[in-house]
């Protein structure tokens, strides 16, 4: 990682202290349920943290839907008080101390009796949600930002709903016209989709203990994202025993049955050992075909991999 830290580095020192370079930070992360990052993104944010550059961690929901297997937990305002602790938990593994939550409900899988809660964040009014995102896109005035993208890794309502709600944020954020009651515009550098190869995600769904075995056919060629889509790859092997500890921290969504439950010891590391994403462009970018550097960028070219 020598490339990605001397180039932070090098930027961090630069004596306009410009705010808006992508290398100097902040990075900020929106999910919509705690774990959510951890699958995703716990090595860039460990990585992120040892170059010194500020991290947010924003989760929409408490996750108070999930399934524990403890029955003592299995109850919504237990379970959401729970899980945000192991959040938390989760994120100090990983060097990250500034987690914040939206205060939304889960809403559950598609077809779950939680879909019908008032407090559900797929029913909550849209524009609300992207007025409350922007109050922290404004005050943290992320340089990079990584979310869901349009598939929501494997369909989650409140996946895709976090997608849609994050990029029309960062958009809005980016317009002096939009409620500038809520604090000065601000143009985020690079937009990234936490994604996982769909090979990767099929070979997960066909294991007989896996957690998503129940998806119809259709949704199964949905889920995951194909391998030529994916702009860029992190490794994080030299983190993967922190991702390790963070996903123990959540220890009521990672027991039997969850996604690497049972998983052979070398097939595990290797599943750890990279993150994967795609970079969106934005309306602002001086060139769709050359997209300015930012943090993710320079992490992956620290040290090239395939998107395996």
């Amino acid at each position: 990682m020598e490339n990605a830290t001397e180039a932070i580095q090098e930027q961090q020192t630069r004596p306009d202290g410009d705010r808006r370079d992508p290398l100097a930070g902040p990075l900020m992360l929106i999910f919509a349920h705690p774990d959510d990052e951890t699958f995703s993104c716990a090595g860039v944010m460990a990585l992120a943290a040892e170059h010194g550059v500020p991290v947010t961690l924003l989760s929409v929901t408490r996750g108070e839907a999930g399934k524990t297997g403890i029955p003592q937990l299995d109850q919504p305002e237990i379970l959401g008080a729970v899980r945000e602790q192991e959040l938390r938990a989760a994120a100090a593994t990983v060097g990250v101390a500034d987690v914040r939550f939206l205060d939304y409900r889960d809403s559950g899988m598609a077809g779950a009796p939680e879909n019908d809660d008032p407090r559900a964040f797929i029913r909550a009014d849209e524009g609300e949600v992207v007025a409350r995102l922007v109050v922290h896109l404004r005050a943290v005035r992320p340089a990079t930002l990584i979310t869901f993208g349009p598939e929501g890794i494997y369909g989650h309502p409140d996946h895709l709903r976090t997608h849609r709600s994050a990029v029309a944020a960062v958009v809005a954020v980016g317009d002096g016209a939009y409620r500038p009651e809520l604090g000065d515009p601000w143009q985020t550098t690079a937009l990234y989709f936490s994604a996982v190869p769909r090979e990767r995600m099929l070979a997960l769904m066909d294991r007989p203990d896996g957690p998503l075995r129940e998806l119809s056919p259709e949704d199964r060629q949905k889920v995951g994202t194909p391998r030529d889509e994916i702009t860029t790859v992190v490794d994080i092997a030299r983190f993967a025993a922190q991702k390790e500890q963070a996903l123990a921290a959540h220890r009521t969504q990672t027991g039997d049955g969850g996604p690497l439950a049972g998983m052979p010891t070398e097939q595990r590391r290797a599943t750890l050992a990279r993150e994967h994403f795609v970079r969106q462009p934005l309306p602002w970018d001086p060139d769709p075909a050359s997209l300015p550097t930012d943090l993710v960028a320079a992490l992956a070219a620290a040290s090239p991999v395939d998107p395996a």
